[in-house]
């Protein structure tokens, strides 16, 4: 089911039927931004995260297979990958950002950061999902490659956050090397 090496430390259980899994690189990510943070952002990008998912699983007509944290997100394992499914996390965020705009500016900043993050077509995140739909692998191949080399671009270009590269790239290695 998993690929060995990828997931070996892994803790698991079922509940209602769903396997829930938590990656040790989950665990190692949320105890170094814990420890590292001294703005309280960790909890919340968490709690963003977590919101993100909860909008996939809202859209599915059918529980899902799996839902496994790890250090490059959470995965949820599902036979149901319809464009209301796949979109619905950003959506979800997007949502968020327009409700808590005005009360709670940086939680709904982060949630309009994650929802339209997830929205490029890299790796395994949702925009790549949702272009395979209509989009030959082949194609989604050289468009997953145009993107990573356009965030490095901006990200280079522009001085934004070091974190989004490292994130980009993260996200890219561990779909590399699943698919392996």
């Amino acid at each position: 089911m998993y690929t060995i090496g990828v997931y070996i430390n892994m803790i698991r259980t079922r509940l209602a039927g769903v396997e829930i899994g938590a990656d040790f690189t989950f665990f190692a990510l949320v105890a170094m931004f814990s420890a590292l943070d001294t703005t309280g952002l960790a909890m919340m990008s968490l709690a963003v995260c977590l919101i993100h998912e909860a909008g996939h699983l809202l859209f599915m007509r059918k529980k899902p297979e799996s839902i496994v944290f790890r250090g490059g997100g959470i995965r949820i394992k599902a036979s149901d990958d319809s464009v209301l499914v796949l979109a619905a996390g950003s959506l979800t965020n997007l949502a968020m950002f327009l409700i808590f705009y005005s009360a709670y500016p940086m939680f709904a900043v982060m949630n309009l950061v994650i929802g339209v993050f997830n929205l490029l077509p890299i790796g395994c995140l949702d925009g790549s999902k949702l272009l395979m739909l209509f989009v030959p692998e082949k194609v989604m191949r050289v468009i997953n490659v145009i993107a990573i080399i356009a965030v490095i671009a901006l990200v280079i270009l522009y001085e934004v956050n070091f974190t989004i590269l490292a994130v980009i790239l993260y996200v890219t290695a561990v779909d590399f090397f699943v698919r392996m």
